[in-house]
């Protein structure tokens, strides 16, 4: 299985790591984000307020949970050792924005040359 797996706008999408080529993709509840994680063998996939396990071969729905009376916030799926979560991409890229604004100012600092635009 060298593949990808991708969730966007409600949809889950197996992209071919290869070639590019799409695979299957999955229609879940509307909603523009939705996060994935999988295993060897299956997709699990959060959409608008529910949770989704699909066939990590076909994207075929293996079954569903409407996680009652938790609204619609992020959620974070945890498969044994490894975690999806769309706060921890926001704050993984700002640690990476941080780190790179650090070593920017330091580079310049260390140049000795700092222009705030008066020409130089």
């Amino acid at each position: 299985m060298n593949y990808l797996i991708l969730g966007i706008n409600g949809h889950v999408v197996a992209i071919n790591k290869d070639d590019g080529s799409e695979l299957w993709r999955k229609k879940l509840k509307s909603g523009t984000i939705t996060v994935v994680t999988s295993d060897n063998t299956k997709v699990y996939a959060s959409s608008s307020g529910h949770l989704f396990c699909l066939d990590k071969a076909t994207g075929e729905q293996i079954w569903t949970n409407s996680l009652k009376g938790l609204g619609y916030g992020t959620c974070i799926i945890d498969v044994g050792n490894h975690a999806a979560s769309v706060s921890g991409t926001v704050a993984g890229n700002a640690a990476a924005t941080a780190a790179t604004t650090a070593a920017t100012t330091a580079a310049i600092a260390a140049s000795g040359s700092v222009s705030a635009g008066d020409g130089g």
